[in-house]
């Protein structure tokens, strides 16, 4: 069925089969977020209960703050369990979670690589009337809950569905949450085609780009699971567009609006978006610096003054990411500590896999043999952005400089912020306890996706050659999509 609609999708852009005439991009546009959603509520179902990452313990922040303000019964003082706990009922969850947990049998799949369970019994899945009966309250009853502590936009929102749904039982509620994350990923998808028509690419390319992006493995599995991050990321991206269009337009208050209201939102759903801090000051250094003449000083300073009330009302203690030690000496050392051991092939190669969702879990050809195609392009890619910005000649059908020059510095900026963070837990600790996973780079997917391929076109110097690059890129993607899902995903957990 997927490559039935990748098929449709490359005949009705006219790229591999001739067609003279081009459907309304609108019901292009639709179809591939039609298959984004699908495809992604496919894999809510797919993946077993908090297999995700985190999974199990963001279910429990969100169930956690769904629980009646009166909490009259009685608790129990048991500290916090290690993480690597291989039983669920170690974990300080709600008593519903670790009942529906062991009942369908979470310690078995989730910890025990090479073994399955047997999903169904009979007509119904394995316990699932005992499920249905809601013999577990969805109350934590341990005085230190297993939960992320701390306001955040995506919890409030999730707990809302909790509430709403408060009368049907655990499945019911967490794949319903599975599922709006799902929706959260399809509106990154949106976003994304946006961003590729507005940095001045033509309509088809602008689309398979978007395509591009909706198959990527990692992304459509990381919004088929309950995290907050499948809220950063969409306001990432909503960022971006506020950026490109304010290089295409001129700085106003519209696209300022759009690139604040993403810090803001993003700065109560995960530190991470102070990042974005970055990129916006340097826009509006460089629109000062152009004098642009559809803004005036009073606006740009008003634009800092809002940033700046962002700032105070998230209560964060920023100066705590600075990983100072005792004095500079200590300091320097404690950074060339931290290089030593986190710039290493190895650790370039797990972000990278993870990045484009190879998971690791079988020994196969093109899992292990995947990221390191991936790497030859990029590399090509990066000697053809090198080309295109020291090149007097522009190309037609590749967008302008100054956008290209925005989606390196996104990716400059989330770069930095996640070593910073890294850096400052290494120092604390002595260890790569937080690490730099390819999850954490999802933000500048589409920053990324665009950069690869303008290399390339930047290379090969000729429209229909771009073109064709993109057919392939598309059918690369989802080939490798797909072979996850039926060769590793549906083979791990239930074969």
């Amino acid at each position: 069925m997927l490559h039935f609609f990748v098929y449709i999708i490359l005949y009705l852009m006219n790229l591999k089969f001739g067609l003279e005439k081009i459907p309304k991009p609108t019901i292009i546009l639709i179809l591939i977020l039609t298959i984004f959603f699908l495809k992604g509520a496919f894999l809510t179902a797919l993946f077993p209960l908090f297999t995700g990452q985190d999974e199990a313990r963001h279910y429990s922040s969100l169930q956690y703050r769904a629980e009646p303000k009166e909490k009259n019964w009685e608790k129990t003082d048991r500290p916090l369990g290690s993480i690597t706990s291989l039983n669920i009922a170690d974990y300080n969850f709600s008593a519903e979670m670790i009942g529906v947990g062991e009942s369908s049998d979470y310690n078995v799949f989730r910890h025990q690589l090479y073994n399955t369970v047997n999903f169904s019994d009979g007509y119904y899945g394995k316990n699932e009337k005992e499920i249905n009966s809601q013999k577990w309250k969805p109350y934590n009853y341990f005085r230190q809950p297993d939960i992320v502590a701390g306001n955040n936009l995506y919890y409030s929102i999730a707990t809302f569905w909790e509430r709403l749904l408060s009368g049907s039982d655990m499945l019911v509620r967490f794949f319903f949450n599975r599922i709006f994350s799902t929706f959260l990923g399809t509106l990154g998808i949106f976003l994304a085609y946006l961003i590729f028509k507005n940095i001045e690419l033509k309509e088809k390319e602008s689309l398979i780009l978007t395509a591009i992006v909706a198959f990527q493995p990692k992304y459509s599995m990381y919004f088929a699971n309950i995290n907050y991050d499948v809220l950063l990321i969409p306001l990432f991206f909503l960022f971006t567009l506020g950026a490109v269009l304010s290089l295409k337009n001129g700085l106003s208050w519209k696209n300022g609006t759009i690139m604040l209201l993403s810090i803001g939102l993003g700065f109560f759903t995960k530190p991470t978006a102070l990042i974005l801090v970055a990129p916006f000051l340097g826009l509006i250094f460089y629109f000062f610096y152009k004098k642009n003449k559809n803004i005036n000083i009073k606006t740009f300073l008003s634009m800092i003054a809002v940033l700046i009330f962002i700032v105070y009302l998230s209560n964060y203690n920023f100066f705590s990411l600075l990983p100072f030690k005792n004095n500079l000496t200590e300091t320097f050392q404690s950074l060339e500590n931290y290089f030593s051991k986190s710039l290493t092939l190895g650790r370039f190669a797990l972000s990278s896999r993870t990045y484009w969702g190879s998971l690791g879990w079988f020994d196969g050809f093109v899992e292990k043999n995947f990221t390191d195609f991936v790497w030859t392009i990029q590399t090509l890619s990066a000697f053809g952005i090198i080309l295109f910005l020291f090149s007097k000649k522009r190309l037609a059908f590749l967008p302008p400089k100054k956008y290209v020059l925005l989606l390196i510095g996104m990716i400059v900026a989330l770069q930095f912020g996640i070593r910073m963070a890294d850096w400052k837990v290494f120092s604390e600790t002595g260890k790569l306890i937080l690490g730099t996973p390819g999850r954490y780079f999802l933000p500048n997917l589409v920053s990324h996706i665009a950069l690869v391929f303008i290399g390339l076109g930047a290379l090969l110097r000729k429209e229909n050659y771009f073109k064709n690059i993109l057919s392939a890129g598309l059918i690369l993607m989802f080939s490798f999509s797909l072979y996850l899902i039926l060769n590793v995903i549906i083979s791990r957990y239930y074969l």
